[in-house]
């Protein structure tokens, strides 16, 4: 039962699905299996709605989902997103936690936030139409993204100043094979070559920043989802010239 309370947390956690509520603890003990469980719900949801969007608007309707995929996921990862943009602008320590910590956003936010706008639309727009590969480019890109987000808690020491950090790192500390073996079925060479660099990447920021921490997964997250999604369609586009 303790298993299935964990499981089902994932989702209440993650998503703004209301399901099983548990301690933050219990959370973060099954969180390794969230890149499947979640990133699956969140697939379906996702070529749910870009198939009624491309239906009725064609391929443009596609940037609609950019609003789908941000309330599904509560705007939380946006946000983790905003807050490590400004840290990354900030050289003196102690500084960029406050900007980290801070609520208000800075210029560091806004311009993460365009960047991964950027990336959405290009990315969205080059989806083909709805179809069993396009659905498979959604599982892989939201699998692979949310991979990438608990691999950093995995990989990289947590943070001092942040408590979930510590609590999803001690609980994942061991856990990055089962992450990653959850990746591999889902996403093709070139995505998973992106998908380790950017792992990489995230640690190296988690370095500058002093440790790994809930805000980071959410960056990582956020701004995976769109490469990846970008890396399934050069991959699509490299078959077909073949």
């Amino acid at each position: 039962m303790k298993a299935l309370k964990g499981i089902l947390s994932e989702i209440s956690f993650f998503t703004i699905i209301p399901s099983v509520k548990a301690d933050i603890e219990v959370i973060a003990q099954y969180s390794f299996l969230s890149p499947l469980i979640i990133g699956l719900i969140a697939s379906v949801v996702d070529f749910s709605f870009y198939y009624i969007f491309f239906h009725f608007l064609g391929r443009i309707g596609g940037i609609l989902l950019i609003p789908v995929i941000e309330i599904f996921r509560g705007f939380n990862h946006l946000d983790g997103l905003l807050d490590i943009g400004d840290g990354l602008m900030v050289r003196d320590p102690q500084r960029r936690i406050l900007a980290i910590k801070d609520v208000q956003v800075g210029s560091g936010g806004i311009g993460m936030a365009l960047v991964y706008l950027s990336l959405m639309i290009v990315s969205l727009e080059t989806m083909p139409s709805p179809s069993i590969y396009s659905f498979l480019n959604l599982i892989g890109a939201e699998i692979s993204a949310r991979g990438i987000g608990i691999l950093v808690l995995s990989l990289y020491r947590p943070a001092e100043w942040s408590s979930i950090g510590k609590t999803f790192s001690s609980y994942l500390r061991r856990k990055y094979p089962y992450v990653i073996l959850q990746v591999i079925p889902f996403i093709l060479f070139y995505p998973l070559i992106a998908f380790f660099i950017l792992t990489f990447l995230f640690i190296l920021i988690a370095r500058y920043i002093g440790g790994s921490t809930g805000d980071l997964a959410g960056a990582a997250i956020t701004l995976s989802f769109p490469i990846m999604l970008l890396m399934e369609r050069y991959c699509y586009l490299i078959s077909l010239v073949h």
